[in-house]
Formats: C-alpha cells, sequence, structure tokens
C-alpha cells in the first residue's frame, strides 16, 4: 500500500522520489473532477504537488484556508476520502460560495466554514493534520503556520503563492532553516517532467508555470516567540520599502518637472 510510515518523510528529495508511485492514485481520483479553465487558484499540477507531499503521513484532517469556487477543496475530498476536510474561506462572495458548496454538497468528508482561519484553524487543529493555506497571504500567511506548527501537532504546512523575490519568501530563505518550495530546481523539474500526466492540457513550454508552495516541516527553527518578531519585524519593513519605493518616483518627478526647481 502506497503511504507506508517508512515513506512519510517530508523533504524536497524524498517528494520528488515518490511523485511516479503516487501519479496514478491521484489520476483515478480526480478523472472525473471538472476542470475550471481561466479562474486562478490551486489547479491539479499543484495539487499533486500536495498530494505527494503529505499523502504517507496518511492524515485524518486536513484544514484548507481559503477554497473561493471550492476545486481544490474537491479535489482534496476526492484524494483523501478517507480524511476529514475542513475548508475554511473568509470571502462571502454569493457566487464563489454557492459554486463551492453545489461542487462539496455530495461529500460527507468535507465541512465548509467561514470566516477568519487565523482564529479557526487553531481551534479546530489536531495531532497529525495537514494544512493547507491559500490565503491569508505572505507575511499574515507565515504568522497562521508558526501558530499552528508551535503546537507541535501538523505533520506539514504548505502555503501557496511564495514567489521568488517576494519580501514573505526571502524571509523564509533567510530564517526558517528546513523549509523547502515547489519551484527548487530539482523538485521543478521533476514535477514538470510529470506535468502532461497531471494535467492532459499541459504545455511543457508555456510560461505560464505553476504557482509555488513554501513547504514547512513539523517543528520550528527557533522558538516561537523569536520567530513571531522576526515576521512581524520583516513584514513591517516590506510595507515601509514599499511605500518609499511608491512615493519616490513621484517626488522625482515632482522636482524634475517643477519650473521653480
Amino acid at each position: 500500500m502506497h503511504g507506508a510510515r517508512d515513506e512519510a518523510t517530508f523533504n524536497a528529495a524524498s517528494i520528488a522520489g515518490r511523485a511516479d508511485r503516487l501519479l496514478p492514485d491521484f489520476r483515478r481520483a480526480i478523472e472525473s473532477v471538472p476542470r475550471e479553465r481561466g479562474f486562478k487558484g490551486i489547479g491539479s499540477r499543484g495539487m499533486f504537488f500536495f498530494y505527494a507531499a503529505v499523502r504517507p503521513f496518511g492524515p485524518k484532517q486536513i484544514l484548507e484556508s481559503g477554497r473561493m469556487r471550492g476545486e481544490s477543496t474537491l479535489m482534496l475530498a476526492r484524494c483523501f476520502p478517507q480524511a476529514r476536510i475542513v475548508s475554511v474561506e473568509f470571502d462571502l462572495e454569493p457566487t464563489h460560495a454557492a459554486m463551492a458548496e453545489a461542487k462539496l454538497r455530495p461529500y460527507a468528508n468535507v465541512e465548509l466554514l467561514y470566516g477568519d482561519s487565523r482564529e479557526i484553524l487553531p481551534q479546530r487543529l489536531q495531532a497529525g493534520d495537514a494544512v493547507l493555506i491559500d490565503g491569508p497571504k505572505e507575511f499574515r500567511a507565515l504568522k497562521l503556520a508558526l501558530q499552528l506548527l508551535a503546537t507541535g501537532k501538523p505533520c506539514a504546512v504548505l502555503i501557496h503563492d511564495f514567489y521568488r523575490g517576494q519580501p514573505g519568501r526571502t524571509f523564509v530563505e533567510r530564517h526558517w532553516t528546513g523549509a523547502f518550495f515547489s519551484d527548487d530546481p530539482a523538485l521543478a523539474a521533476r514535477f514538470r517532467e510529470l506535468g502532461s500526466q497531471i494535467d492532459p492540457a499541459y504545455d511543457p513550454d508555456s510560461k505560464h508555470t505553476t504557482s509555488p508552495f513554501v513547504c514547512l516541516p513539523s517543528g520550528l527553527p527557533a522558538s516561537y516567540s523569536i520567530l513571531l518578531i522576526k515576521i512581524i519585524w520583516a513584514r513591517a519593513v516590506s510595507i515601509v520599502v514599499s511605500k518609499i519605493g511608491k512615493f519616490l518616483p513621484h517626488t522625482l518627478s515632482g522636482k524634475v518637472s517643477d519650473p521653480e526647481g
């Protein structure tokens, strides 16, 4: 049976190594899931990465933060039929909510909640849970991940949309020992090779790549309080730098065009 405990390791090499073995099971699980083209979210390739990362741990519960129209939640429900899927969405936009609820109504293992995942997920967290965060973003997502990992309960936390060059990613690269990213060259190349098997519409020559995850293993690289202070400080600095960056061009432009200059 796939997912034996001796395979339950969480690092880039182990995920790449077991991807081939897990792909047939994943394809069978999602073969009847309708694809939503032109809508941003975690698609089949991103979900396969999550599946390959946490399937060997056999989580009894998966916590999802951010579901929008529910495509990712539907794939979770089908890929982990024995697990409880607790999905939290902050946005109560009626169209998205109705679409998600209609898709997921047949699945008894799914619980759809609305509200702030930063308040709800810590209350629902259980030992061995896998956590998928697709909102909030960047530093807010890191603070949520930190809060959950500090309990020692999750087997892993994956955060979506962690692009190179973003302040949140730079922070993880500098301060979160043991973290890795789904777009690390060797890992990304392995999943690119499997792209057409995961999604028949996949174009390996396309400039559009799968949005990267940051992968945070169980445990923390430093104390909770130290990491929290560093996150708060790094976020404050990034906000100041961003505001200065927006202000300077206007200031310089004003000086150039000032006839009294």
